[in-house]
């Protein structure tokens, strides 16, 4: 079976999407996608592709393009947190038609040392050496197996959590609102305000370092869509993106920035957001980036200003190395706050005119579009309604809901930042999302529940209600199902011998 980034349930309706095909980018070969004989998950497809050069995983219609050990790694520095499964490993799975235990495997971190011990060198020595951390590791896979039979009834929070809130002290567990309550950040208006300058109508985009598809999201809901095919090193982030933030979108996972496996021109546009200046082989992944795409138009999304600190990273740039990255092509560079600015007088940004690089020299967060179409860089028009309201109303999880005392038993909403480096970070959040809002019960019931009231159009122009995925997040102030590890760990233990047991019956 032919694989062009399709897998058999798409390929009916391929034709007509403008899907673009898989590469290799060493033997330059289109893969070929064989099925394993048993699909674990509705709505997923798991298998091996084969080129002229290797055998690859498929999990759950997701491929994974990276050779040795698929670990979890740091987003900022890319350092592994985790070690995850050997890619060979996977492969041996799904060839003995193992696949649901290939993808337990890859969504399987350590939990983290009970109790909060983990502080306390003495006493957390019991469950960091001996037989503990094994049997944590199975009561573990037993958990996420379970999980994975709710797959349906879960949400983007509940794997999050998991990987964040739930598993090991290597895993930076602040990392959590960061991902969490993205819908909203300034970097996240300023990305959809940028993305009026991609292509529409003329076929997919990449989001190169996609994460777990936020803004993929948002391109498949506005009122003119855009398909993307979303690129990763770490397999979690994709697959939670997959299944719960952007299904009806593609997801590849790779690592390798400067060698993307795709064919030339395979894109209208490549996308980088929030992540081009943490890359060592800059000019490497701009090259791969310019390659697939049409006319070279790219669009490098919230980069790291070298002037400026704090650093994100040692490889940032400045203005004017960011723009040497394209060579003589035509590059316009703006800026967050006058994204932002724009954004919230309704306008676009005509970028039709050469920049001054040196006068971005103060501004420390940069945004670039590159291409040899000269009409990706007008865009004059005004911005029709709330583009941060597409898809389905949820409440901002930036909101904490208390319930207050008395007979109408109100709701308030309270702006609440989750961490003083979250605060810094996010600062301008408060210039343009309210403080907090009290709704009486009923109407906070239909709020969360995503149904309009008539406080709707007033709570979206105040941020409180965004446009988010439907199963992004639990209704707001619901108690997760799985509260702590040691509950986690019961559970999956008692999963697992409750498998064991039903197996032992069969044979």
């Amino acid at each position: 079976m032919t694989n062009s980034l399709l897998l058999p349930e798409e390929t009916a309706t391929a034709a007509g999407r403008g899907v673009c095909p898989l590469r290799c980018p060493d033997c330059r070969a289109t893969p070929t996608f064989t099925p394993t004989p048993t699909q674990p998950l509705p709505g997923g497809w798991f298998g091996v592709l084969r080129c002229d050069c290797h055998v690859d995983p498929v999990l759950d219609s997701i491929p994974i393009l990276r050779r040795g050990h698929v670990d979890v790694q740091d987003h900022v520095t890319g350092r592994t947190e985790i070690e995850g499964p050997d890619h060979d490993t996977l492969v041996a799975m799904l060839e003995a038609d193992r696949g649901l235990d290939a993808l337990v495997e890859m969504l399987t971190f350590p939990p983290a040392v009970p109790f909060g011990l983990a502080r306390h060198r003495g006493l957390r020595v019991p469950f960091t050496r001996g037989p503990w951390p094994r049997l944590a590791r199975e009561a573990r896979r037993g958990e996420v197996a379970e999980m994975l039979a709710d797959v349906g009834a879960l949400t983007a929070q509940d794997w999050m959590e998991l990987c964040y809130a739930r598993s090991s002290e290597q895993i930076a567990g602040d990392i959590f609102p960061y991902f969490f309550a993205r819908f909203g950040q300034p970097r996240y208006v300023a990305s959809i305000a940028m993305a009026r300058h991609l292509p529409v109508g003329r076929g997919p985009v990449l989001d190169l370092a996609c994460g777990f598809g936020h803004l993929m999201y948002h391109l498949g809901a506005r009122d003119e869509a855009v398909e993307t095919v979303g690129v990763d090193r770490n397999f979690f982030q994709l697959w939670v993106g997959r299944r719960y933030i952007a299904p009806d979108q593609r997801f590849v996972c790779a690592d390798r920035v400067d060698a993307l496996p795709f064919a030339d021109d395979a894109f209208a546009a490549s996308l980088c957001s929030d992540a081009f200046h943490l890359f060592d082989a800059q000019q490497g992944a701009a090259d791969e980036m310019r390659r697939v795409a049409a006319d070279d138009t790219i669009i490098l999304d919230r980069l790291g200003n070298r002037l400026l600190e704090p650093y994100d990273s040692t490889f940032e740039r400045s203005p004017e190395g960011y723009a040497d990255l394209v060579g003589d092509a035509p590059v316009r560079l703006t800026s967050e706050d006058e994204l932002i600015r724009a954004y919230r007088a309704g306008r676009g940004l005509d970028l039709t005119a050469e920049c001054d690089t040196a006068g971005l020299a103060e501004q420390k967060w940069l945004y670039l579009v590159s291409s040899r179409d000269d009409r990706v860089f007008a865009d004059t028009d005004e911005i029709a309604g709330t583009p941060h309201g597409a898809g389905s109303l949820r409440v901002n999880p930036i909101f904490r809901v208390d319930r207050e005392e008395g007979d109408d038993g109100a709701v308030h909403l309270v702006f609440d930042y989750p961490s003083a480096w979250y605060a810094f970070e996010n600062a301008v959040m408060r210039t343009y999302t309210s403080a907090g809002e009290r709704l009486d019960p009923d109407a906070f019931e239909e709020v969360a529940a995503g149904r309009p009231v008539p406080e709707t159009p007033r709570l979206l122009r105040r941020w409180v209600v965004l446009g988010m995925p439907p199963r992004y997040a639990r209704p707001p102030g619901e108690a997760p199902a799985i509260g702590s590890v040691v509950h986690g760990l019961w559970r999956g233990a008692m999963g697992r011998l409750r498998r064991r047991r039903s197996s032992d019956r069969v044979r």
